[in-house]
């Protein structure tokens, strides 16, 4: 009795899960600042470089079925922002399933998420790390399971960055984005943004993002 019980909580969570995640409504002048920004955020790699293909940056979007409509409108407004590409490189967008992601293997120069489960979510972040690929997420809050990079609308857009998960990927980014963004760090099961007094002491930021500047231009 006691295992069913358990077994009947475990399914009522999952469904409540899947019906959040598909009563989320996509904003689409949001999807709009995320196709002016995606691109342009994954040149803040300064390995990033070495993690184009065929000159072209090359944007992954995840994505479940119930969110197609709005992937694919993400995709045309990047072709539509960006149809000459960014600085000689060309653009290229893959739209993927999150159920076929182990199906799909793909070398993303950034992987951009809609909004799905924790544990779907979990598990592209794991297939991005193996590329040193940068995340970015929809969802402001999935954050929390380890995505590198998200957006923040208020009086102004301000990237957000999660610099544990930027350092556990043993990425580095440019001083230049550390200026104009929040940095996100978690506390249990809280979080907080950090003052912009206390992120040149976070994690020596200093030094962390400033350690390829005499090496790279």
């Amino acid at each position: 009795m006691l295992l069913y019980g358990f077994n009947m909580k475990l399914l009522f969570i999952f469904l409540l899960q899947i019906n959040l995640l598909y009563a989320l409504s996509i904003n689409d002048s949001l999807l709009k600042i995320h196709a002016t920004i995606v691109p342009k955020i994954s040149q803040m790699d300064y390995k990033f470089k070495e993690k184009i293909k065929n000159n072209s940056i090359n944007i992954a979007i995840y994505y479940n079925k119930i969110h197609y409509k709005n992937a694919l409108s993400l995709e045309k407004q990047i072709y539509a922002k960006y149809k000459n590409g960014i600085q000689n490189y060309n653009i290229n967008v893959r739209l993927l399933l999150y159920e076929n992601t182990n199906k799909q293997k793909y070398k993303a120069t950034i992987c951009y998420l809609f909004p799905a489960t924790k544990n779907q979510i979990s598990e592209q972040i794991k297939n991005a790390a193996i590329n040193k690929s940068l995340t970015f997420s929809y969802l402001e809050s999935d954050l929390k399971y380890g995505v590198m990079l998200s957006v923040k609308i208020g009086a102004n857009v301000k990237p957000i960055i999660n610099l544990e998960a930027i350092k556990a990927n043993d990425i580095t980014l440019r001083p230049i984005l550390l200026d104009i963004s929040l940095i996100y760090r978690k506390l249990g099961k809280k979080s907080e943004f950090l003052k912009n007094t206390d992120k040149i002491n976070y994690y020596s930021l200093s030094y962390y993002f400033n350690k390829y500047n005499k090496s790279v231009k």
